[in-house]
């Protein structure tokens, strides 16, 4: 059973670009800006402490991944919250309480002062990461969804870039330059809060909430009343549906897929990106500054091209088959001990270009495993499994260079990519130019099973 509405020419899923999708895929995508920029501050912010204050291989790696471990939580919490409550209470007030606690950074010590300061960070930026992903996925046509959701991987890879950008001229300012540069995300997040002001809930969700003469308001105002509402299952479905169902016999798959998708794409890049001065000095490249600046406009780079062809391949090749690529880019810095520096820099570098542009589609895939209902807790858990995976491999990154040798951490990041690029081939699902609807019915199908039962 669907909601019915008066019939339309366009349907919903089917309308053309518009200029608000666009304003809503900008604003999404300054949310991963802030992302990407927070995570990249923390290598040349605590390489640069590291030099007036000692921190050991421990705290490094702590601090490092304080960020991502409270995304983790924070994904996590906000699933839910953001499925019961809807997408927009999180959509713009999370970036102003990020900005205001983002500038006690500059008042502490490398310590745990510090880290909890980044951990709570790291949870607004986790219910941030759901409500973005899931009221971008909805607003969006099917044809325009993967470009429109890899925006924020374009993004990210710019925060991250440009941190280590701006972190490179701060970084000589006399005992506050490391305090500068983490206090300097504070600038993008009052950016994306002021630009997300004023867009109204996803009409999806109304739908689905039973508040349909809302959505339809909605629609008119921004599309046209030529445009149709989104066609999801009725208010009474989708009441039966519960968190549970992510691991039941009809989602189970999607699950563990996404979770796994994600994960593999962003560890790491996150532990060779994060620390990327320390790795490449480890691998014999003297000016390893100016190296890990080339790896970060590789990221940058590597995500423009990702956007170009996320919609023009299957998800499941461009994903799962680069990071297969990625691996094998990979093996010769992992069992070469003494490769030119050249050659381990556009290695390096060719690597980021592979993982960033394909890991692109992790930004979309999530959203189209999950049905509406469930799709705030099915992408809040992914992020969060990514998260929790990047948090252990960046804290362990600088404690296994230091106590077993680049090799081992980089042949742990190759095994890891191997075994993902397999597994997806194998079980992945195709969700390329699906109608969000058509994940609809699988709710509809949990719904009538546990009906039925």
């Amino acid at each position: 059973m669907k909601v019915k509405h008066p019939a339309h020419p366009v349907l919903f899923d089917e309308a053309p670009v518009m200029k608000f999708h666009w304003r809503v895929g900008t604003a999404s995508a300054t949310g991963s800006l802030s992302d990407g920029y927070v995570l990249g501050v923390s290598g040349i912010a605590l390489a640069t402490a590291a030099q007036s204050v000692k921190i050991d291989d421990v705290w490094m790696g702590l601090l490092a991944s304080a960020t991502l471990i409270g995304l983790f939580f924070g994904a996590l919490i906000a699933g839910r919250l953001v499925d019961r409550f809807g997408r927009k209470p999180f959509y713009g007030p999370l970036m102003l309480v990020f900005a205001v606690v983002s500038l006690f950074q500059f008042w502490v010590e490398p310590g745990w002062s510090l880290f909890a300061i980044r951990l709570v960070l790291g949870i607004l930026l986790g219910g941030d990461y759901v409500a973005s992903k899931a009221l971008l996925a909805e607003y969006t046509p099917a044809h325009w969804r993967g470009r429109a959701l890899s925006m924020l991987g374009i993004a990210w890879a710019a925060g991250f870039a440009s941190a280590y950008v701006v972190g490179l001229f701060l970084r000589d300012i006399p005992d506050i330059g490391w305090r500068l540069i983490l206090i300097s995300s504070a600038v993008p997040a009052v950016i994306v809060f002021l630009l997300r002001l004023n867009i109204p809930e996803s009409p999806r969700w109304l739908v689905r909430q039973g508040q349909v003469e809302r959505a339809r308001a909605i629609v008119a105002e921004k599309f046209g009343p030529h445009v149709g509402l989104p066609e999801v299952a009725s208010p009474s479905r989708a009441s039966t549906v519960r968190s549970r169902d992510l691991f039941g016999a009809r989602l189970l798959r999607h699950t563990v897929i996404a979770c796994m998708a994600y994960a593999v794409g962003v560890m790491p890049n996150f532990a060779l990106g994060t620390f990327s001065p320390y790795v490449l000095k480890t691998l014999g490249v003297h000016n390893s500054f100016v190296g890990a600046l080339g790896y970060n406009v590789c990221v940058a780079i590597g995500a423009l091209l990702g956007y170009l062809v996320v919609d023009r391949m299957g998800r499941r090749v461009l994903l799962f088959g680069g990071f297969l690529i990625a691996a094998l880019l990979l093996a010769p810095l992992t069992f070469s001990t003494n490769l030119d520096p050249m050659v381990t820099l556009v290695l390096f570098a060719v690597f980021a270009l592979v993982i960033v542009s394909t890991g692109n589609v992790v930004y979309v895939y999530p959203a189209e495993l999950f049905p509406t209902q469930l799709r705030g807790q099915g992408v809040g858990l992914a992020v969060a499994a990514s998260r929790l995976g990047s948090a252990v491999t960046t804290f362990l990154m600088p404690v296994v260079v230091g106590s077993y040798g680049i090799s081992v951490a980089l042949g742990a990041c190759m095994v890891i990519l191997i075994v993902g690029g397999i597994a997806g081939f194998t079980w992945g699902p195709e969700t390329a130019k699906q109608a969000l609807g058509e994940s609809d019915d699988s709710q509809r199908t949990i719904a009538s099973a546990r009906s039925v039962s």
